[in-house]
């Protein structure tokens, strides 16, 4: 990756407590990209996506977006700078509508009220589904429609980088499939993308790269055709060498 663009994460460690989350782990994104990060549960994926956002201080490495070092910024300071995370279940505030909840991220960027009504007009045709529940309540939808609130709010930030939590979490196949379509479009309108995702197969579908994380380690990183044909990214899904075999039988 060209020196000052994208992501770069360098040899990042988060600590809770006595216990290391994160290892010493570095990776890059460049601008255009969608990256996967997979592993288990517990191998630090969301700790990752915290720590870039602020929502978690680093104990040591450094994180650049854009040339510049963001590491120990707070999440509003990060926000500015062009990164919105959309975590992982969703949290759609229940007592706002469908819209409220999608204009949040714009009134943070003190855009005026043309300028979000606009824009959330744009989200409401990237996302048609959700159109007609724009004046219901948020935890009325279902969890599809739901996660496509999420990703439409995490939008209106009008983010360069755009950290996706296990956005097909909970969701029947169909819904995955159209999920991962839209970020599909979002890569293709220009939005940088880090995406964190158990679901190795649906994660590698719309990735340019992935990187298997395994008890805060990074293990491995590749092409999504080499990494899914190496038998260690199955392993991982389930703790470890010792459960390959499982782990095949699982993915077959």
């Amino acid at each position: 990756m060209e020196t000052g663009k994208g992501l770069e994460v360098r040899n990042l460690s988060v600590r809770y407590g006595e216990i290391e989350a994160l290892r010493g782990i570095s990776f890059t994104v460049a601008p255009g990209e969608v990256v996967t990060l997979l592993g288990a549960n517990g191998a630090g994926k969301s700790t990752t996506l915290r720590a870039i956002s602020g929502l978690e201080r680093p104990a040591g490495g450094d994180i650049l977006f854009e040339g510049q070092s963001i590491a120990g910024l707070n999440s509003e300071q990060i926000v500015r700078r062009g990164i919105s995370h959309v975590p992982e279940r969703r949290r759609i505030f229940p007592g706002l509508t469908v819209k409220e909840n999608i204009m949040l991220c714009g009134s943070n960027r003190r855009a005026s009220k043309p300028e979000l009504a606009s824009e959330t007009e744009a989200m409401f045709d990237l996302f048609p589904e959700i159109r007609p529940f724009r004046d219901a309540l948020g935890w009325t939808l279902s969890g599809g429609q739901q996660q496509m609130v999420a990703v439409a709010r995490g939008l209106m930030a009008k983010p360069r980088l755009l950290l996706l939590d296990e956005p097909s979490l909970g969701l029947a196949p169909l819904i995955v499939k159209a999920v991962f379509a839209i970020i599909a479009e979002i890569r293709r309108r220009g939005t940088t993308v880090l995406l964190v995702e158990q679901n190795a197969r649906v994660g590698l579908s719309v990735a340019d790269r992935g990187y298997v994380l395994e008890t805060g380690t990074l293990v491995l990183g590749g092409k999504p055709d080499d990494l899914w044909n190496n038998d260690a990214i199955r392993a991982a899904y389930l703790g470890g060498a010792k459960a390959k075999g499982h782990a095949l039988a699982e993915q077959a």
